[in-house]
């Protein structure tokens, strides 16, 4: 056997298996290399960062891409893993590492996870990483490789959404925190479709909180129907965008039937075609500071202890009129008589008893077409527009002090609150508030000084006598200092010994401006002003010195008599003053008498009785002044404690010609007597007067018949003639 060729044709098989073999890697060569190529198109083509491991726990192996996007140079980071952990956010690491493990023991099909990586210039940059490992058969791990996604921007844009919903929500929470925190009631209204949103709090507010279903139209309807249309043109004004804001107090009705103020805000979102879309706003529950309003209103404006709109009120009510005054108008000055001396003798709060009685009658008496104001004190004024005549003005005055003549009862006593009336009338007697008020004024001074419980228009030729009265006042508040008072004496005599029995006392006032100033017109004045009191004081102690000194002189039986103010017999301390100055000057009491007027126990009986009564039983005589000039003196006689009845002038004028005059003359007398009285004449000036009251048993007379009022000195002079 040729070995030979067998050798050849062997070798010719083994070159040929070679280039068979060659020829076969070639091309899975080119094939792998066409693969890296696709692969690697594919990987740049995608915008992925391919990475690759052949041993999971060794070297990282990932494409240009990632270079690029971290900032590094190829080559420049290590592909070790611990580099490749040192990238990653501290905060991610954990999660990645579970990731990985879990797919790598085979728990997980895929590898799924994102993480931050920190770029060369310390950025983080966001990835969403997937990856696969491939496993030989018998479970090991050939090698570990997947994609790297930059999801930087949808990261951020998540976060951007996160923190928007976030802050969305808590702009919601903070709304219904403050919706709910807040003590206002919030609304909201979808114009277009007509819904309403109350918030709990609103519900509450209005009482209907257990009602879901709730629309304009039926909150409309709890508006109080006076307010519904100043609410209606508030929300018209700002839709047609005419306000800011929309902004009405308004009342709303409960379902308890109450009505509550509310302060209602809101504002309005208009469209690009300028129409609302939507409003929302609050109700805020203003009912208390309301009330607080009214309370400090009614404390502006009204009286608090009468209830009737006081002084401020008045002056607004006629500035108004005047600034636009239609047809005529009248003003009423009304004041009461005496209550000076009531308040004091009965106390402040009888006195506000009074007050407020008053003001009930002189309401329910005087039209309601017109205003009635308490300015304060006893004074009140009461305007009236649109007059008929000055006489039916007149009339409506007449009648107040008509029925003013019955009496008040105050704490079981009947006080007789008498009043006196000035009118003045717009356009003839005033032309503005203060020139009527002034004038009505006057004119009730004038219904005071013509004897009160009178009423009086004003005419011009009454300013004087105001003038006049200011001026007496003026003068009269220093007049006791600079010595200006004389006592004068008019003797009263005896009709049965023919002798002078006593003297009344008599004040004179001599200023030296204005001369001798008769008692009638400065008593008044003294009287209101309260003078009176130490003027009276004076006159008490001169006029029992001056008895004093004639008892000293030798005439032990001659008495003093004095004329007391209503305003001094109502001073708590008056019986104490008088007993102390009779102790000072060493008179008897039974050697001094009071007189007082018929008028003041017919208006204060009660205040004074106690006073009068405790006088007259330590021997102080009390004589009734111009008894029969009253309307009611007969039914007072048996209980007042007068030791005295002086009859007044008027009836002794016509005696003893007049048959009228006579019959009253007699009668007087004989009441007098019968009561055991002693009776004495005022004003007799005729013999035949003197006759005749001798005649009919008159114990005592005084007058010019006798004498006229002298001074001291020649009071002795008298004293001695008879």
């Amino acid at each position: 056997m040729d070995w030979a060729g067998p050798a050849a044709l062997s070798g010719a098989a083994f070159v040929l298996l070679l280039a068979i073999g060659f020829l076969v890697l070639r091309y899975y060569l080119r094939r792998l290399h066409f693969n890296e190529k696709r692969f690697e198109a594919a990987a740049l083509g995608s915008d992925a960062v391919i990475w690759d491991t052949v041993d999971p726990f060794g070297h990282y192996y990932v494409s240009e891409s990632w270079y690029e996007r971290m900032g590094y140079a190829p080559g420049e980071v290590s592909g070790h893993q611990d580099k490749w952990w040192d990238l990653i956010h501290p905060e991610d690491a954990p999660k990645v590492v579970k990731a990985r493990d879990e797919h790598l023991k085979g728990l997980t099909p895929f590898y799924k996870t994102e993480y931050r990586m920190r770029k060369k210039n310390g950025d983080y940059i966001w990835f969403e990483v997937r990856g696969k490992a491939i496993r030989q058969s018998d479970g090991r791990i050939l090698r570990f490789a997947g994609s790297m996604v930059d999801i930087t921007e949808k990261k951020n844009y998540e976060l951007r959404l996160t923190q928007s919903y976030n802050e969305l929500k808590s702009s919601e929470e903070n709304y219904r925190l403050i919706v709910d925190a807040v003590n206002d009631g919030i609304w909201e209204m979808d114009y277009e479709k007509g819904h309403l949103y109350l918030s709990q709090r609103l519900k509450e507010m209005l009482g209907f909180a257990d009602r879901p279903e709730m629309n304009m139209q039926l909150l409309f309807q709890k508006i109080h129907p006076e307010d519904r249309g100043r609410v209606r043109s508030a929300a018209l004004r700002h839709i047609r965008q005419r306000t800011e804001h929309f902004q009405v107090e308004y009342r709303l009705r409960q379902d308890n039937g109450i009505y509550n103020w509310y302060l209602g805000r809101g504002k309005a979102l208009f469209n690009e075609q300028g129409q609302v879309y939507r409003l929302a706003g609050s109700n805020t529950d203003i009912h208390r500071m309301k009330q607080v309003h009214e309370e400090l209103h009614t404390l502006a404006y009204y009286d608090s202890l009468s209830g009737l709109p006081n002084r401020l009120f008045m002056l607004e009510e006629l500035d108004r009129f005047f600034r636009s005054p239609e047809g005529e108008a009248a003003v009423f000055f009304i004041d009461m008589d005496n209550f000076k001396f009531i308040n004091d003798t009965l106390g402040h709060k009888s006195g506000d008893k009074l007050i407020r009685k008053v003001s009930q009658r002189l309401a329910s008496l005087l039209p309601a077409e017109g205003i009635l104001f308490r300015l304060g004190g006893d004074e009140f004024v009461y305007f009236l527009k649109g007059l008929e005549s000055r006489s039916a003005v007149l009339g409506i005055a007449e009648n107040v002090i008509r029925k003013f003549k019955q009496p008040i009862r105050i704490n079981s006593s009947n006080l007789y609150a008498s009043v006196s009336i000035g009118v003045a009338c717009y356009p003839e007697d005033g032309q503005d508030t203060e020139e009527l008020l002034k004038n009505a004024d006057v004119a009730m001074y004038r219904s005071k000084k013509a004897g009160k419980g009178l009423c009086t228009m004003y005419d011009k030729t009454m300013q004087s006598a105001l003038l006049e009265r200011m001026n007496i006042d003026k003068h009269l508040r220093n007049a006791l200092d600079h010595d200006e008072f004389i006592l004068q004496y008019q003797p009263q005599m005896n009709m049965v010994t023919g002798q002078i029995d006593g003297f009344e006392a008599l004040l004179r006032w001599h200023n030296r401006e204005l001369g001798k100033v008769p008692p009638g017109l400065f008593i008044p004045v003294a009287e209101d002003s309260r003078v009176i009191i130490p003027i009276g004081e004076w006159a008490l102690i001169t006029a029992c010195a001056f008895m004093k000194a004639m008892h000293d002189k030798g005439y032990p039986e001659c008495r003093i008599s004095v004329n007391i103010s209503v305003i001094q017999l109502v001073q708590e301390e008056f019986v104490t003053t008088v007993l102390d100055i009779l102790e000072d000057t060493g008179l008897a009491p039974q050697f001094l008498e009071l007189e007082i007027t018929e008028s003041i126990f017919m208006e204060s009986y009660e205040p004074i009785i106690d006073k009068l009564e405790i006088l007259r039983s330590l021997g102080v005589r009390i004589a009734l002044d111009d008894f029969g000039t009253g309307y009611s003196s007969l039914s007072y006689l048996k209980q007042l404690p007068i030791s005295t009845l002086k009859i007044d002038k008027a009836f002794i004028d016509n005696l003893p010609e007049e048959n009228k005059n006579r019959s009253l003359t007699e009668a007087i007398i004989a009441i007098g007597h019968k009561m055991g009285l002693e009776v004495v004449a005022e004003g007799v000036e005729s013999y035949k007067q003197l006759s005749y009251l001798k005649d009919s048993g008159c114990d005592l007379i005084q007058g010019y018949f006798l004498s006229k009022p002298v001074n001291e000195d020649e009071a002795e002079v008298l004293l001695q003639r008879y």
